[in-house]
């Protein structure tokens, strides 16, 4: 039998700040998203609090001071960091291993009676490792498919006995599991299909990997029945061990204040698309659509609203920050509109292709080969250098539309100057 396993980190983003900040262990602590807008990762302690996750900062600030609750923005830079030390340590005991998420990856063993002292131990082993080297603390799931892996995972997180490990080896252990599992905690499983289940008096999964299978089909499609043939046990889901390439790139964040002018936009628009260039040329790809929107704050009952979008296909695909800019600044032109309060510029890369896909063409402009060869100095600097140190003139230096980051942490590992020190 082939076992499947998950691995999921324990509140990602707050363990990542415990980790180099160890007075945090035992204290209520969040992480906020973007411009310091809502929760989007909490402690255990904050849980107990009440803490909601997506619950806006401001209709917690009295619970926040009144329990000491320590606030943090969310540090991309770090996470992201520590998602990759994290599968790094894991990869070296696994063989098959595929990332699902900034902090869940699923992996595999083929053949696991050569394992001693067991899977179990041995997973075990590997959550001590990954503690110990990375103090991101971890929960594995096994069973045969990946929605059971994901089933044991919960229940491995919520069981303390279970010591971060548990398997579903058998199938009375995996009915016996399937019968307390709430069918809202099934991983694919939406609040629409959550209604309708429970309208016709399905509430576990264990009732729903009973139902009838063209019952499920109707009314729950062909994703609703390869869902109940993994919870039988039967696989339906690929453990795909290459990296995928983005069907699309979107670079979006909110401005930290409202923007009203044009060159200003402008500058933030020419850096997030730097920034998606950047993730194109890293994962060996070219995009060959070039989308830019823009809109004022939809929620705000004072003042006018507006929103445009332009898109345009390239004559070819490109990675190139410089090329992908000629094509994208017509578009912003077209879309913007004077006197309103913007909080929102936005870029998408689609079409996305492998780059060796790029061809010359006899009716149409070629790829010029000098855009690749300057974008992969300007990479080769800015990694060594910093990122932005060689940048396009149009992305500029002020950077006053940056996102509000009041609470940000140290990157403790991806910057000279936050790299802790020993006296």
């Amino acid at each position: 039998m082939r076992v499947i396993g998950i691995a999921d980190a324990n509140n990602f983003y707050v363990s990542c700040l415990r980790s180099f900040n160890p007075k945090l262990i035992g204290q209520p602590v969040i992480a906020l998203s973007n411009n310091d807008g809502c929760v989007v990762a909490r402690s255990n302690e904050a849980k107990k609090l009440g803490i909601k996750m997506g619950q806006p900062l401001y209709q917690i600030q009295k619970k926040v001071a009144d329990y000491n609750v320590q606030v943090f923005s969310s540090n991309y830079e770090l996470f992201g960091d520590m998602s990759r030390r994290v599968f790094g340590t894991m990869q070296r005991f696994v063989g098959e291993f595929f990332p699902y998420s900034v902090d869940e990856a699923f992996f595999a063993f083929d053949s696991y009676e050569h394992i001693d002292p067991g899977v179990e131990e041995f997973c075990r082993f590997i959550r001590q490792t990954v503690d110990q080297w990375t103090r991101i603390p971890i929960s594995i799931g096994l069973a045969e498919t990946m929605t059971l892996a994901k089933v044991a995972n919960k229940w491995a997180k919520s069981h303390p006995e279970c010591q971060g490990v548990f398997w579903l080896d058998t199938p009375e252990k995996r009915d016996e599991i399937l019968d307390q599992f709430p069918i809202e905690d099934l991983w694919g499983v939406g609040r629409q299909y959550q209604e309708r289940l429970k309208r016709h008096g399905i509430k576990t999964a264990l009732q729903l990997s009973r139902m009838p299978h063209d019952w499920i089909q109707q009314f729950m499609t062909v994703e609703g029945l390869r869902l109940i043939y993994e919870l039988q046990g039967i696989p339906c889901r690929s453990l795909d061990t290459e990296p995928l390439h983005k069907k699309s790139i979107c670079v979006a964040p909110s401005f930290g204040r409202k923007v009203t002018q044009y060159s200003t936009v402008y500058e933030a628009m020419a850096t997030y698309l730097a920034r998606a260039a950047e993730k194109l040329r890293r994962h060996g790809s070219a995009a060959g659509v070039v989308t830019v929107f823009l809109h004022t704050n939809r929620f705000d009952r004072i003042g006018p609203h507006h929103y445009g979008s332009q898109s345009v296909a390239l004559p070819h695909p490109s990675s190139s920050t410089t090329e992908l800019l000629n094509y994208a600044e017509p578009l912003l032109k077209a879309i913007w509109r004077d006197g309103y309060d913007f909080q929102k510029v936005g870029v998408i890369l689609n079409e996305i292709v492998p780059v060796e896909h790029q061809q010359k063409l006899i009716f149409a402009d070629s790829p010029d080969p000098r855009y690749n060869v300057l974008s992969q100095v300007v990479d080769r600097l800015n990694q060594k250098h910093g990122r932005d140190k060689l940048r396009v003139a149009a992305q500029g230096y002020d950077k006053s539309w940056k996102i509000k980051q009041r609470y940000q942490s140290p990157c403790y590992t991806t910057k000279w100057s936050d790299i802790l020190t020993v006296k």
